[in-house]
């Protein structure tokens, strides 16, 4: 009786035995379904976001020999001559030439350009417009800020002669200027993507200063091959920028054709030129 009564106490628990291993199986396969359920909803998702952020988004604006494709294009126009010689009609003027061919345009006046100003310049400009005072010294091209110039200022910079004082005129107040050096070592990188614009005197007469905003990353520049009035470089600049983005021109043809549409200044005979890296 002994023996019969432990066989059926044995048949008992390995039946209930079964029943437990099937249940903790059954758990580990509902587990394993919600794992990889979980997994499939993280890589849809992951593959989603890609897709809408960088397949499907698009292309960051380019300049291809100065031709303009699509995307969110941004430009900055650095007047530093607008205290002592504003111009609202021409800042008025390409501003509505860039919004129209889809630009966000930020403006930066007078005072505001200084020294530290340009320091800060980050990248992701496709066009900066430098509507300051340039002037060749030892064959070395200056870009004048509006910052009057003090001795006490900037010594490091005046040490390494990348900054300097600077005289538009005879009669006028000095002012901080900067060369090649400066772009180099204050404005590393500030020009990833961008076609510059200089419209001062004598910007071409620098093929190192030309060559450093290459190296921080212009995609091409264009100025005035010797002295120019303001008065012809402000309506020459809008005239250019129109036939490079609402005409979409070429840069190379855009130059052309505001030096046929302009002409020569009508003092010194200069005209635009056009650099690419």
């Amino acid at each position: 009786m002994f023996h019969v009564t432990n066989h059926f106490s044995l048949s008992h628990k390995q039946k209930r035995t079964g029943k437990t291993v099937r249940a903790h199986k059954e758990r580990v396969r509902t587990l394993y379904s919600v794992i990889v359920f979980v997994i499939l909803i993280v890589v849809v998702a992951f593959v989603s976001y890609y897709l809408v952020n960088y397949v499907f988004q698009p292309a960051p604006s380019t300049i291809n020999n100065g031709g303009v494709s699509g995307g969110s294009l941004k430009a900055a126009l650095v007047d530093a001559l607008y205290s002592t010689l504003p111009n609202d009609e021409f800042s008025q003027q390409l501003t509505d030439t860039l919004c129209d061919a889809g630009f966000a345009v930020d403006v930066f006046e007078g005072d505001e350009v200084t020294v530290d100003f340009l320091k800060s310049v980050s990248d992701g400009y496709d066009l900066i417009v430098l509507r300051m005072h340039s002037a060749l010294h030892d064959g070395e091209l200056y870009l004048f800020t509006a910052e009057p110039y003090s001795v006490g200022k900037y010594t490091e910079e005046q040490y390494f002669r990348i900054v300097k004082e600077a005289y538009a005129t005879q009669s006028s107040e000095s002012v901080f200027a900067v060369n090649w050096g400066f772009i180099k070592r204050c404005m590393t990188g500030a020009f990833n993507g961008t076609f510059v614009v200089a419209m001062g005197c004598d910007g071409t007469g620098d093929s190192v200063l030309i060559e450093e905003f290459m190296n921080q990353g212009a995609v091409g520049y264009v100025s005035w091959n010797g002295p120019v009035l303001i008065s012809h470089s402000d309506p020459a600049t809008v005239q250019f920028v129109k036939y490079l983005y609402s005409e979409k021109l070429s840069a190379q043809e855009a130059t052309q054709k505001t030096n046929q549409q302009m002409g020569e200044d009508p003092s010194w005979g200069t005209v635009l030129e056009y650099y690419s890296p």
